[in-house]
């Protein structure tokens, strides 16, 4: 088979591709998408006796009118007679082909074969997972009236039954902007649910109980007691403060998920759901009739079902998003994208004791309010400040990467480098100018402890561990990609961090799968930094000194602020105290932004640098990969990121992004034996209510893609055998290695 012949079908606005390959070249002609019984974007025929996919992935086989015939899930080979047949490909783009005749699916190597027996005409229909706010309501500075906007969100659902459990059938709620009136735009629809939830007329409540409303179609009406009620009897009091509030959201809300997630096996995908084992097993659900059910009468039976039976299917939530005290109107305009993620929502009381940091935050925030104060002597061992003056070298022979960076210089002016300070000043005393770029005393928030993946914050601080959400980021148009690349800039300007560089550019190339194109750049100029901020790419990869003034470069500082538009989709400044230089590229066009809070030692900011290059080259949103980074790295808790957390850089390989989590040493296993459990995170395409299985035969069955996955004993010969050909990161007794280069201690 050639390597050139097939259809390559690009998703421009996501830079996704998938190939199909094909025995020999074929001429595509145009169809028309209306050909088929689900939505397609675009549709095209071609010729041809087989179609390979690049790699294995589960694929529904329908008939012609959509209905259900058979789930393919690797490994497995089926074959099916004579017959009008509609293939649903859940690849990154979703992919449709309607042929006629006899059918086999090979699904057992490596890449999965679809055999027509002969030459045959195969409709090929795609549409992307792309997904936008379709319109805008205006609201004015009027909890009230904020009521009215989240209760229109529901306008975006695609169906009210168990189905909006998928994340393609959910839609994206409008957007929010602030006016003098209310105006919610005619077409915006809401389901009549017979389902309301009253909470009183403050901002905080609105924003906690809106994911909520959201999902359950229900009207949000100001009322002085919480309550979530319904016309099938439900009346469900919420709490007296929103923290209780926001508790009972977040119950309710996993419970309907999850138990619409286990309901929806009876429609158009009936899965083998590991979850509805579960619950079969703990409970007399009859899941048929809960699936004709109306929404109201579901809300009923779900809350009626055990709370140990929905304990035994819960996993940790994707999401939650932590608002400020006492939160103003301004934040109304985050919770479209908030809510779209289907993101929990957590307000801040002004007393709340729950709020009070951890040991590990408490030590970040106060090294980071230490070096707010006397930013020159922090020590490469312990991260916190000393008396000393600021050094070179840390003492094993690493350096800061703020060095030479004392002086602030604008484009043309000349660099001074730290030994080069006028003689008569103490080199002792902290530089005024020092600790610019990062936020002053009093500007971290640490959030609260929390099961979820990731946290992230709306409000004027930053958060120690998480995102701070900002608005700019999610209003950016995406730039089309015309062949479904992923444009990737890597920039080092100084040679003493090369290293990160090198390891950049050879972990941005290394993906066989996938369309790259890396520009590595080196010691480039203040001009040239410019052009490369402004051009179109997926990843900016900065590498080299980086102050409260800007970047250094050979002939002077560029400064982030003075940038009017960026280019560049996904940052990552690797720099010492970049935070301001990074919310400032995401107000001028990036979408997110990974950003530091401090100095940086160099060998701790390398580890950074290609883990998260890494974990972005894999799939996982910039998040979901600052979580992992932050956890399992040296420096990881002097990054934040800024903007959209759902940003990814390349679509996964394998679907979903997934950790394995191997323990080599407990009590229940035997020598040779390890014990390996899959985490899932959602991404956008397989958001959460996907269904996630692992390509690893022994972690069996089809579970819900959030959290935990599969368990399983197994050998490590066989673990490693499986992870042969494919880099992934693992955790292995609670360190962070990769597939292709761990080995079994």
């Amino acid at each position: 088979m050639s390597d050139e012949s097939g259809l390559d079908i690009v998703d421009p606005i996501e830079t996704r591709h998938f190939a199909l390959a094909t025995d020999s070249s074929v001429s595509p002609t145009a169809a028309d998408p209306e050909e088929f019984t689900f939505p397609v974007a675009t549709a095209c025929r071609i010729r041809t006796d087989r179609v390979v996919l690049p790699h294995v992935i589960p694929i529904d086989v329908r008939t012609a009118e959509g209905d259900h015939q058979a789930s393919i899930d690797p490994p497995t080979t089926r074959e099916f007679g004579e017959g009008e047949y509609l293939l649903e490909l859940h690849s990154p783009i979703k992919v449709y082909l309607s042929v006629s005749g006899e059918l086999s699916i090979d699904a057992t190597g490596e890449t999965a074969e679809i055999e027509f027996g002969r030459e045959a005409e195969v409709t090929v229909g795609a549409r992307s997972y792309h997904s936008s706010p379709a319109a805008t309501i205006t609201v004015p500075d009027d909890p009230a009236k904020v009521m009215q906007a989240v209760s229109a969100f529901s306008s975006a659902l695609k169906t009210t039954s168990p189905e909006r459990a998928w994340p393609t059938l959910r839609g994206h709620p409008p957007r929010i902007d602030h006016g003098d009136e209310l105006d919610i735009p005619e077409g915006l629809e809401t389901p009549d649910t017979g389902i309301r939830i009253a909470v009183p007329p403050e901002y905080g409540y609105v924003y906690t109980v809106a994911p909520l409303a959201y999902y359950l179609g229900a009207e949000v009406v100001p009322s002085g007691t919480a309550t979530l009620t319904a016309e099938s009897g439900v009346s469900e009091y919420l709490g007296s403060d929103v923290s209780e509030v926001g508790e009972s959201v977040e119950e309710v809300l996993k419970r309907v998920f999850l138990l619409d997630c286990v309901t929806r096996t009876e429609g158009l995908y009936p899965d083998d759901l590991h979850e509805r084992e579960v619950l079969e097993a703990r409970t007399d659900l009859d899941f048929a009739a809960l699936y004709d059910s109306s929404i109201a009468d579901r809300l009923a039976d779900y809350l009626a079902v055990p709370d140990e039976a929905v304990e035994a299917i819960e996993s940790p939530w994707h999401r939650v998003t932590h608002v400020e005290a006492n939160p103003g109107p301004d934040a109304a305009e985050l919770l479209p994208y908030v809510v779209n993620d289907l993101s929990l929502v957590r307000v801040k009381t002004a007393c709340d004791d729950e709020w009070s940091p951890t040991e590990a935050q408490q030590q970040t925030s106060e090294a980071l309010a230490e070096f707010v104060r006397s930013p020159a002597g922090r020590s490469p061992d312990d991260g916190k400040a000393t008396s000393d003056a600021t050094p070179a070298t840390g003492e094993s022979g690493d350096f800061l990467r703020s060095a030479g960076m004392r002086s602030p210089r604008r484009s043309g002016e000349v660099s001074h480098p730290t030994s080069e300070r006028d003689g008569d000043e103490d080199p002792a005393s902290p530089d005024p100018e020092s600790a610019r770029g990062v936020p002053g005393e009093g500007g971290y928030m640490p959030l609260p402890e929390s099961d979820a993946l990731e946290r992230a914050w709306i409000g004027d601080r930053t958060p120690v561990e998480g995102t701070k959400l900002l608005k700019e980021a999610f209003e950016h148009d995406t730039a089309a990609s015309e062949d479904g690349a992923v444009e990737i800039t890597v920039v080092c300007n100084d040679e003493e961090m090369r290293e990160e560089w090198d390891a950049a550019a050879e972990i941005y190339a290394d993906r066989e799968d996938l369309r790259a194109s890396v520009t590595c750049e080196f010691d480039v100029s203040t001009d040239e930094l410019r052009d490369l901020l402004a051009e179109d790419s997926d990843m900016f990869h900065f590498i080299g000194h980086i102050d409260g003034h800007g970047f250094k470069c050979s002939d002077g500082i560029v400064d982030a602020e003075q940038i009017e538009a960026t280019g560049a989709e996904t940052i990552l400044l690797n720099g010492c105290r970049s935070h301001d230089q990074g919310i400032e590229l995401v107000k001028s066009g990036a979408k997110a932004a990974v950003v530091s809070l401090a100095d940086l030692w160099n060998a701790g900011a390398v580890e950074v640098g290609e883990t998260l290059a890494r974990l972005f080259f894999h799939g996982f949103t910039i998040g979901h990969a600052m979580t992992i980074v932050r956890e399992h790295t040296s420096l990881g808790r002097e990054y934040v990121v800024v903007g959209d957390p759902g940003v990814t850089l390349t679509q996964c390989e394998t679907g979903l992004p997934s950790m394995y989590h191997i323990t080599q040493e407990s009590e229940d296993l035997d020598n040779d034996e390890i014990c390996v459990e899959s985490v899932v995170y959602p991404i956008w395409g397989y958001g959460i209510g996907s269904i996630f299985q692992s390509y690893v035969p022994e972690l069996e069955g089809k579970h819900i893609a959030v959290g935990k996955g599969a368990k399983t004993k197994m050998t490590v010969e066989n673990i490693q055998n499986h992870f042969n050909s494919v880099s992934e990161p693992l955790i292995v007794d609670g360190e962070l290695a990769w597939t292709n280069t761990w080995s079994s201690i």
